[in-house]
């Protein structure tokens, strides 16, 4: 009688009720303190395949420049970047040049990353960095169910299905296959942009300007400066893809040559090194939006 008194005090293999509620309580203070390392790691795992994303691309932009005369992608054609396309897509041909159907229409940014995609077969999961909301383009997302490789941009909502800044290839000074090594080609979303779209004037809170201050200065790893950062990775710092195609995860954006605010452009061609760190922030009324010399680094979208 005894024994089955004991048996039924520890019905778990010889462990009572009390120490199954210690040993309980320790798995869970053990998973509650690895919680913050498990998501650490998650986070580096991502941040691995956002750059390891981008480090393709720059081997893409290689191959296209190697094609098109050193020339990064840059939809051809006249008239200003903007949000929309304005083409039909069901155009099979289109002539974007001087006096062609499309000479006057709008040129987004992602219409040139979508250039990788016809020409150089990249897939459009390549686009979307794993820690920002965009979805890979295909599937329901394309338009009249078309072949992927005989439209233009990633479909009517493009910048829902790219993750990724450029360096503006509409302006004066596009980037080519000869930059030099320091100089940022492209890299995780800019700050200043939402849905392709620049940050109206007041936004709260509104990404600020590079603070000027010193390495060495608290204020550097500050929210002030941080808030420069892309927000692919809750502002840490941003995946850059450099003029040699060498990607690395930098902490600030003060990463281009000399010092070069790659969010930000000069505010004049001969601007001193502090202003290359500090940069101009682009705003939607300003139509000088672009790099100011060759060296200057204006990564959009």
């Amino acid at each position: 009688m005894k024994k089955r008194s004991e048996n039924r005090t520890r019905p778990c293999g010889g462990f009572t009720v009390w120490e199954l509620i210690c040993i309980l309580g320790v798995i869970a203070l053990l998973f509650a303190l690895l919680m913050p390392s498990l998501s650490k790691v998650k986070r580096i795992s991502t941040r691995v395949v956002c750059g390891t994303n981008l480090k393709g691309l720059g081997t893409a932009m290689m191959v296209y420049a190697n094609d098109y005369e050193d020339r990064y992608p840059e939809l051809p054609g006249v008239g200003p970047w903007a949000k929309h396309l304005g083409f039909d897509y069901c155009i099979e041909r289109v002539d974007f040049g001087p006096g062609g159907d499309q000479a006057d229409v709008g040129r987004t940014v992602t219409a040139s990353w979508y250039l990788l995609v016809r020409e150089a077969d990249v897939s459009p999961k390549s686009f979307v960095c794993p820690e920002a909301p965009q979805e890979p383009f295909g599937g329901r997302y394309l338009v009249y169910n078309r072949d992927i490789v005989s439209m233009w941009d990633f479909g009517n909502d493009p910048y829902r299905h790219v993750s990724y800044a450029m360096h503006l290839p509409y302006g004066r000074f596009p980037a080519k296959g000869n930059r030099g090594a320091a100089f940022a080609v492209a890299g995780d979303m800019s700050p200043w942009f939402e849905n392709g779209d620049i940050l109206p004037p007041g936004r709260d809170p509104q990404p600020p300007q590079l603070l000027t201050d010193s390495r060495s200065s608290s204020l550097y790893e500050g929210w002030g400066h941080r808030a420069a950062n892309s927000s692919n990775h809750n502002h840490q710092g941003q995946n850059v893809l450099f003029g040699d195609g060498h990607s690395s995860f930098e902490k600030a954006s003060d990463v281009g040559i000399k010092e070069d605010g790659i969010y930000t452009y000069w505010p004049s061609a001969g601007a001193g090194d502090g202003e290359k760190r500090v940069g101009q922030n682009p705003t939607a009324r300003d139509p000088e939006n672009d790099a100011r010399a060759a060296e200057d680094s204006f990564l959009a979208m």
